[in-house]
């Protein structure tokens, strides 16, 4: 499918891109020079998104990463993924010696690492076919996973804090009990291999601007009679603006009413205006205003999270651009 504006996945999809391009940039120097934020800014957690190019990094390029996410208040690093399966230019995952640099880097400034599985390009696909095509790539994924997660030795390191799944659930495509039900099947199995080895699992969701009947509050309904996860509540901000919180109010309300821990992820960058409406084709960002951060900051810490956490320190924070420079400035960094 072609992507364009209205797609339900490509807030996801344009993240990457984002997130991609962005570490084609230089990263600012000297940072551990500067002083930190204040505590009105600080945040728990920021998620780090690797890329081919990060099988390249040696241990000072983990140590800095860390060590900006640990200047802004950071506990917890989220490793979307370990590698992604099936993709355009053949499977890849970072090797056991880059997550230890990166367990180590971690373990050193106090933070702990959330470890995301392999990432299964063929998501796409599946979630837009039939329901047979799709149990198949349920049944498929399921077995890789737990085959990956028996021989995966990172619960037994001290700084090891839980499971992601890389698979980020909105509303539109899980409109029908069935399907629900099939997506529920799916995500207890991985949550019990998960659970075999250690750790809880924890799984990003977000609201689909696409007109649908479905809702976030019956998808999660579902998935949590069956299911032991902790949802992460993308905020949406930096594609679709401020307005996109409302829509996430009636879930916060079911998290709360039913005594789901959750956390809520602020997105650090704004959407670039696309003059030539190529459907995103060619998507742009940059990294957002300091004020817009600071009214997101300040809804999500009274969202009822358990933890705030940002999308993603490295690159907004990180890069040499005119914007994520003011930004760290702002921040006080």
């Amino acid at each position: 499918m072609s992507p364009n504006r209205d797609d339900p996945g490509l807030s996801s999809r344009q993240r990457r891109q984002l997130l991609r391009a962005a570490l084609l940039l230089p990263a600012a120097a000297a940072m551990a020079t500067l002083p930190g934020c204040s505590p009105s800014e600080r945040v728990d957690g920021s998620f780090l998104q690797p890329w081919r190019e990060h099988l390249q990094w040696k241990m000072a390029d983990w140590q800095r990463s860390v060590s900006l996410m640990r200047r802004i208040g950071c506990r917890q690093v989220v490793l979307q993924w370990t590698g992604i399966r099936g993709g355009d230019d053949g499977d890849w995952e970072l090797p056991d010696t880059s997550l230890r640099m990166l367990f180590t880097a971690a373990g050193e400034a106090g933070m702990t690492v959330r470890v995301g599985l392999p990432f299964e390009q063929r998501w796409w696909q599946a979630i837009g076919a039939d329901d047979a095509a799709l149990q198949s790539f349920f049944d498929d994924s399921l077995g890789y996973a737990r085959q990956w997660l028996a021989r995966a030795p990172w619960p037994r390191l001290q700084a090891f804090g839980g499971w992601y799944l890389p698979h980020e659930l909105e509303q539109y495509h899980w409109a029908t009990p069935a399907r629900q039900q099939q997506l529920a099947q799916w995500l207890h199995g991985l949550q019990q291999a998960a659970a075999e080895r250690g750790g809880d699992c924890a799984v990003s969701t977000y609201f689909s601007r696409l007109p649908t009947q479905g809702s976030l509050v019956a998808l999660w309904e579902s998935l949590l009679a069956r299911a032991s996860l902790r949802p992460m509540v993308q905020d949406g901000v930096g594609i679709a603006g401020m307005d996109n919180q409302q829509p996430l109010q009636p879930l916060l309300e079911l998290f709360a009413a039913t005594g789901t821990p959750f956390d809520i992820i602020v997105e650090l960058f704004s959407q670039i205006p696309d003059p030539a409406r190529d459907g995103g084709l060619h998507f742009q960002g940059e990294s957002a205003d300091f004020e817009r951060i600071r009214q997101q900051l300040q809804w999500a810490r009274g969202s009822g999270a358990d933890h705030v956490l940002v999308y993603a320190a490295d690159p907004w924070l990180s890069q040499d651009t005119p914007q994520a420079r003011l930004l760290r400035r702002h921040w006080g960094i």
